[in-house]
């Protein structure tokens, strides 16, 4: 079964997104960049919320380098209640049940898939035992106020560290998985 990875970058008071949704503050640098390569290019899967989906299809479509390549070349699904197309590259629209979805996709032959941003639309498939490992960058800023990566409803969940990585930039990378699939 393949596995559902949560990627995001969060500030150390726990927002992963400022207000307007402003994610400048995010640290990206050629460590970041490095983690990056080793450790998402060969995923198989990109799920999205709409609105990280809008923001990712502004951009990657034009911009340059492996990345890029990657972003507009890998498989993507967009959940979305209010969107009528998603015209991105490989880009599949769904309006049905996220989660039955997802356990679909599971099940599927291919690699990763990751949930990249995405806070309110993850934050059902993490409700519903669907997340599989949490990666997080924490990045060396106190926004003060934000979209809170982890919404109030969710159940208490014990979660087993499995790797660490700081980056010079004051980035620390953090991979956890829920006890209960550790």
């Amino acid at each position: 079964m393949r596995k559902v990875i949560m990627w995001d970058m969060v500030s150390v008071d726990g927002f992963f997104e400022a207000p307007g949704h402003d994610i400048g503050w995010f640290v990206f640098e050629d460590e970041l960049a490095a983690y990056i390569g080793e450790t998402q290019l060969g995923t198989g899967t990109l799920l999205f919320g709409r609105v990280t989906y809008e923001m990712m299809a502004a951009y990657w479509p034009s911009a340059e380098g492996d990345i890029a390549t990657f972003m507009n070349g890998v498989e993507k699904f967009v959940f979305s209640r209010t969107l009528t197309s998603a015209d991105w590259a490989r880009t599949t629209l769904v309006t049905g049940d996220a989660a039955e979805e997802v356990k679909r996709l599971k099940k599927l032959e291919g690699g990763t898939i990751f949930i990249f941003g995405s806070a309110d639309f993850a934050s059902e498939l993490v409700e519903k035992g669907l997340v599989d490992e949490y990666r997080l960058g924490i990045n060396p800023v106190l926004l003060g106020e934000g979209v809170p990566l982890f919404k109030p409803r969710l159940k208490r969940t014990k979660l087993k560290l499995t790797h660490t990585r700081p980056l010079a930039s004051g980035v620390v990378i953090l991979h956890y998985q829920p006890e209960a699939s550790a």
